[in-house]
């Protein structure tokens, strides 16, 4: 999300998680064993950015016209701050509501409801705290993104936590399901929710909804 809104074209690798091969594969590509990581060829070789904010960063300097931030500079740093927090807090949710863009909540019997998912622990407290940032966004720009009808990398960073409470049927208050809707209306979520659904047919609906 973050290449196609700076306006870099790239060509995506993908390597499958929580496999016996994974862990080797990853550290392979990333210093730290994780994804995203953008290699950029040049003169002096291969560049590795390893970081999603970093990266963001990077595009933007390369092009500061790009949809990466807004041009207005408060607009601008509050969106900083918003990303910032997202990339740097919320393991709790990210944790206890793995994403899965394909799964839906509960889809068999025996399987912990949604109510449990968000007793885990840290759960409800970064809910209420993104609920939070999200109307306090809204009472400055008026929705129905961050900073106000630009989409941008703040947006970005929120969209694989705002399909959480998608995958699980969370219902939160009418004002943050209204901004979660708008994000996952936005082209590029919809953009790769529709490359998730070509995978889980790739590698099996049932392996899919099995996981996490």
């Amino acid at each position: 999300m973050a290449c196609r809104l700076g306006g870099l074209a790239v060509e995506e690798n993908r390597i499958f998680l929580s496999r016996p091969d994974s862990p080797p594969k990853l550290r392979a590509i990333s210093p730290s064993g994780r994804v995203p990581a953008l290699h950029v060829d040049g003169p002096g070789g291969t560049m590795v950015l390893w970081d999603s904010l970093a990266i963001a960063e990077w595009l933007w300097e390369r092009d500061p016209t790009c949809a990466i931030w807004p041009k207005d500079p408060v607009k601008r740093a509050y969106a900083r701050c918003v990303a910032a927090e997202v990339h740097s807090h919320f393991d709790d949710v990210r944790n206890g509501l793995p994403m899965n863009l394909i799964k839906r909540w509960p889809i068999r019997d025996g399987l912990p409801s949604n109510v449990k998912l968000m007793a885990r622990p840290g759960v409800r407290a970064g809910t209420d705290r993104m609920e939070a940032m999200w109307r306090d966004a809204r009472a400055r720009y008026g929705g129905p993104y961050i900073v106000g009808d630009e989409f941008c990398f703040a947006d970005a960073a929120f969209a694989p936590m705002c399909s959480r409470y998608i995958t699980y049927g969370v219902e939160l208050a009418p004002d943050s399901m209204a901004f979660i809707a708008s994000a996952m209306q936005s082209p590029l979520m919809r953009e790769w929710r529709a490359r998730a659904e070509r995978e889980a047919d790739e590698v099996g609906r049932d392996i899919v909804m099995a996981s996490p």
